[in-house]
Formats: C-alpha cells, sequence, structure tokens
C-alpha cells in the first residue's frame, strides 16, 4: 500500500506500477476514487487515511497495490478477483462520506427499483466518487488519462484538506499535550452551545448545554501549526485524556465551569474507568444539574456489549443517553427505543434542502416520527433555513451556532459581558 506521506513520490510509483502492467495487463482492473473532490471538511488527513484503510483486507486476500495520491484520490488495483470482491469496500466508503454531494449520484431508491450498485457491465461508472476500468480493455486509454491527471497536480496539492499546511500529531507532541493537560487550567478553554427547543414562532428556550473543549485554540495554545486531528489513533488517545480532564474540572467545579443541565461527548471506555466514578460522586451526588452523556454511534456497535452494560449503569443513575452524529441515512437504521437511548442527534447539511430525492425524505420523516418529535436533536444548525426544515419535518429540539447567535442577541448586556470577561480577553 502507497500512502500520501512523501510529496511527489506516490505519483512517480502509481505511474510506474502502470507502465509495468503494459506488459500483462490481462485481468487487471481498477478503481479510481476521486476523494479529492469531497468537501474539505470531509478531506481531513485522518479521513482520507481511514479511507484507505477499506482497503487493508483486500490486500492481504488478493493481488492488488493500492496507491493514495498526494490529493486524496485512490487508485486501487486488483488482478483475476471479482468486481464483487470490491463493490463492498467502495460501497462501505459511499456510506461514510454519504453526507457528501459527491456521493449523492451513487445513491439508488428502493422504492424506484433500482439496485446499490454501479455499472459493472461496462467497468466505467459514470458516478462522481469513482470510476471502475478493465485494463484488459482500455489499458491506453486509462494510462493517457493517467499522464495527464499526473500532470495537472501541483505541489500544493499534497497538503490534502483543511489543515493544510499544519502539521499532523505526533507521538511526541502528544506527549508535550498530556503532560500540559495534567496540571493546566482548562476551565478557561470549556465552552458550551445550547440544545433548545424551538415551536413555531417562539423563541428558543435551552434545556440544557453540550459542554466541550475547544480543540482548535488548545492546539494554539500547546502546539501551534499542528493539526490534533491529524492521525486517527493519537487523536483517539488524546480524546481520551481530554475526557478524564473535562471530567476532573466539572468535579471540582473549578471557576468559569458551566452550571446546570449539561452533556458530554464521552468514550465507553471513559465511562468504564474510574474517572467517571469520581465525576459521578463529586458532580452528580452533590445537587448539580442533569446530565446528557452523548456516544458516538461507531462507539457503540464497536462495543456493543459494553454499551448495553453502561445504559443500565447510567439510567439507573439519572442520566440520559444520546446517540451522536447520525447523518440522514443512518436514522432510518436506528431503533432508539431498541438501543435504549433516550435522546438521538441528526446532523444538518444544506444538501437537505435539495440534495435528498421525495422517497428518500418520506423515509427520513417516518424515521424522525418513529423516534420521537421531541427525543431528536437537529444538530450543526448554521442558518434559519435549517431550523425550518427541521420544523418541516417535526423536529423540535435544536443546536447550532444559529441559536447561539439568538440567544446572545437576546442576552441582557450586563451579563454577555460578565461570560466574555470570564473566558478571558481572546475570547468572541
Amino acid at each position: 500500500m502507497q500512502e500520501s506521506s512523501a510529496r511527489g513520490e506516490v505519483e512517480r510509483q502509481l505511474l510506474a506500477h502502470v507502465k509495468h502492467l503494459e506488459r500483462n495487463y490481462f485481468e487487471w482492473q481498477v478503481v479510481h476514487l476521486h476523494l479529492s473532490q469531497l468537501q474539505a471538511h470531509n478531506r481531513r488527513h485522518y479521513q482520507l487515511k481511514l479511507a484507505a484503510s477499506e482497503f487493508d483486507s483486500l490486500l492481504r486476500r488478493l493481488k492488488s497495490e493500492l496507491f493514495q495520491l498526494s490529493n486524496g484520490d485512490i487508485f486501487f488495483f486488483w488482478h483475476g478477483g471479482a468486481v464483487a470482491d470490491v463493490d463492498p469496500v467502495v460501497l462501505r466508503l459511499r456510506y461514510l462520506f454519504s453526507g457528501d454531494p459527491l456521493t449523492r449520484d451513487l445513491e439508488a431508491d428502493p422504492d424506484d427499483g433500482a439496485e446499490l450498485s454501479y455499472d459493472h457491465e461496462a467497468m466505467q461508472g459514470s458516478g462522481r466518487l469513482c470510476t471502475w476500468h478493465d485494463l484488459s480493455r482500455e489499458y491506453d486509454s486509462f494510462r493517457l488519462g493517467l499522464e495527464e491527471l499526473l500532470g495537472t497536480l501541483a505541489p500544493s496539492d499534497a497538503g490534502t484538506g483543511a489543515a493544510g499546511s499544519l502539521e499532523p500529531l505526533d507521538p511526541a507532541r502528544l506527549g508535550r499535550i498530556e503532560t500540559s493537560l495534567a496540571t493546566m487550567d482548562l476551565s478557561k478553554l470549556l465552552r458550551r452551545q445550547a440544545v433548545c427547543a424551538v415551536l413555531p414562532h417562539a423563541a428558543p428556550q435551552p434545556l440544557f448545554s453540550e459542554v466541550y473543549v475547544a480543540i482548535r485554540e488548545l492546539a494554539q495554545l500547546l502546539v501551534p501549526g499542528v493539526d490534533l486531528l491529524g492521525d486517527t489513533w493519537l487523536f483517539q488517545r488524546l480524546a481520551a485524556s481530554l475526557d478524564r480532564r473535562l471530567l476532573a474540572c466539572l468535579s471540582k467545579r473549578e471557576e468559569g465551569t458551566p452550571a446546570g443541565p449539561i452533556s458530554l461527548n464521552l468514550r465507553l471506555a471513559t465511562l468504564l474507568s474510574p474517572d467517571f466514578l469520581n465525576f459521578h460522586h463529586e458532580y452528580r451526588q452533590k445537587g448539580s444539574g442533569s446530565v446528557v452523556v452523548e456516544l458516538q454511534l461507531i462507539d457503540i456497535f464497536a462495543e456493543l456489549g459494553a454499551y448495553l452494560f453502561l445504559r443500565e449503569f447510567l439510567r439507573e443513575r439519572g442520566y440520559l443517553v444520546c446517540i451522536d452524529g447520525l447523518h440522514d441515512l443512518q436514522l432510518p437504521l436506528i431503533d432508539r427505543k431498541q438501543l435504549g437511548a433516550d435522546l438521538v442527534k441528526l446532523s444538518w447539511s444544506p444538501d437537505l434542502l435539495d440534495g435528498v430525492n421525495e422517497a428518500r425524505r418520506d423515509r427520513l420523516r417516518a424515521a424522525i416520527k418513529q423516534t420521537g418529535f421531541d427525543r431528536v436533536i437537529l444538530c450543526r444548525c448554521d442558518s434559519a433555513e435549517a431550523i425550518s426544515w427541521g420544523q418541516s419535518m417535526g423536529i423540535r429540539l435544536f443546536q447550532g451556532y444559529y441559536l447561539d447567535s439568538r440567544l446572545r442577541a437576546a442576552r441582557p448586556p450586563a451579563i454577555a459581558a460578565a461570560r466574555k470577561a470570564m473566558r478571558g480577553p481572546q475570547a468572541s
């Protein structure tokens, strides 16, 4: 597997591999994934690396090669295997990036009788996410097209994703961050965002606030110029450390920590740790407000047994459980009641306005009704149209920057000034 770590090197290796196949390209096939055309927030380093890792099992099982270019595109070559071997991996990637417009043209509507697959007869899928090639029939045209593509890649393309010129997190930097976290005052980096009930023609009513650590500000403070999300596994380690420090900060009632009902996005491993038990005794049992525990769907299904145990543990102690990070394609597949969750979060995207066909919108509306109109939180609402769309679907709970601005506008000036002062001179 060739990754995009060396600028220009992978491109040279890819071209050399294709030239080598000129002597025997019989039964070689290729799928080209156009990940460079994803939206910026879907092209972060860790997301592209995760996409490439989906092919690991095929690389072990088939005679194959994978090249990930400096712009994020993936070329996967395999010999002798069936298209059916590779198709499930591509479908998983389509699902992984389901919120991106790049995948819209590959979606099939079961109500239309279409199959969720590709044009394998022609082996030249017309979808924007990927293009299929059978080198036995089109080696020359593929090679010419590849040479043209590689000739257009500028050095600047090597810095993929929103991180741009930022350096990725590495073990040495992670160690320095964890050392600093052990003693620093984290309260100045705590942020909160309200989850509000919004009814037609009524002002937003805050119900509770999600409390989180400002990652970008933490990076600027401790490791300027470093993308903390640049390495998936190292960031997971950092996230676990932040979980522990966040719980400790709330338990000690450090100055600037929020009061009232809150929600915390935590990992299952954190909930199983002594840090959470200490938080429960110090924070919950001393009369503080209610707490919603948010869990990522991928975390739940990775350790379903642990989730089922923790769900009962939390509910017996008065916590609410929220499943976080659902997209519109996922919500119809999730049964909130069967999972024993109290709430779910559905991520808003502008594509929901015009990038979803009517049948799919109907399925989503039915899923929202089944989940409960007052049990779905539409998050990432950055505009009034997000609120209007959610209300048209029956949703009553919302979260996002648009509501933040509405709440700030309604806040008395003295309270706004006091809160800004508590967050320091750089607070916005």
